[in-house]
């Protein structure tokens, strides 16, 4: 990977920047995630694992006021996601949900794909500056893929694409990034590279980063705090701690 020098923000460990509460999450009469209770703290590599269905989704929704609690509270940056400046908070996260196919034929090109990353703050109405247009290149550099800027995304490989989903992600130099099964649908080869840009990602900048993933090997390699879920919160600590091994085998082997 090249040495791209990426954008560093500064820390602050006094008190989390993500804080859920008691929250409860129902999506009509199914209840899909409930009491739960994180702190996630600037510069973290936060890894959530868990069976299929079990909720993980939900939290990173719920994190990014996507979807509302019918119980507890969610603070990002000290303000309750449902009550603050909604724009303003998403502007600070950059958000990769689960990965979908895309259609070949989709005209959009790799350039305007990561400059939808910067409508939080821009606004979808607003014409892009200099400024932007710099912070596209930079993004596109950082993922290796500025050779392809102009190419129809459609046209892209699987792990081509993801790069992209990626520089979406860190366009706006968020202080959070929420990565939803970054490497789903990909072959081993190609998750290698993302583990490591990820990993490159967090080394490099002080983004605190929360993704879900089914690589508890990744988990454990990259991660330096980590929850469980199973609808709830079963485990919550460093993924190097002894009981952690004991606790995945229960949750996806019950």
């Amino acid at each position: 990977m090249n040495t791209t020098t990426i954008h560093k923000t500064k820390a602050d460990k006094k008190k989390p920047i993500v804080c859920l509460k008691d929250v409860a999450v129902a999506y009509q009469s199914n209840v899909a995630i409930f009491d739960v209770n994180l702190d996630i703290y600037q510069n973290d590599f936060f890894g959530i694992c868990g069976p299929n269905g079990s909720g993980k989704s939900t939290i990173l929704k719920t994190i990014v006021g996507a979807v509302s609690p019918f119980k507890g509270t969610v603070r990002v940056f000290g303000e309750d996601i449902m009550k603050g400046n909604i724009r303003a908070l998403k502007s600070r996260m950059g958000y990769l949900p689960q990965k979908e196919q895309i259609d070949r034929n989709f005209p959009a090109l790799v350039k305007d794909v990561v400059g939808m990353g910067l409508f939080a703050q821009v606004g979808f109405f607003r014409r892009l500056s200099e400024e932007d247009h710099a912070k596209i290149v930079r993004a596109l550099e950082i993922v290796e893929m500025t050779a392809l800027a102009d190419r129809p995304i459609g046209h892209l490989s699987g792990g081509q694409q993801q790069k992209v989903m990626i520089a979406r992600g860190i366009v706006n130099e968020p202080d959070i990034l929420l990565l939803d099964e970054p490497f789903a649908a990909l072959d081993f080869k190609v998750e290698q590279t993302i583990m490591e840009l990820i990993e490159k990602i967090h080394e490099e900048t002080n983004v605190t980063i929360i993704m879900i993933s089914h690589s508890i090997n990744f988990i454990k390699k990259y991660c330096t705090r980590a929850a469980c879920v199973d609808r709830r919160v079963i485990w919550k600590g460093k993924p190097s701690e002894e009981d952690f091994d004991d606790v995945i085998k229960t949750v996806f082997l019950h």
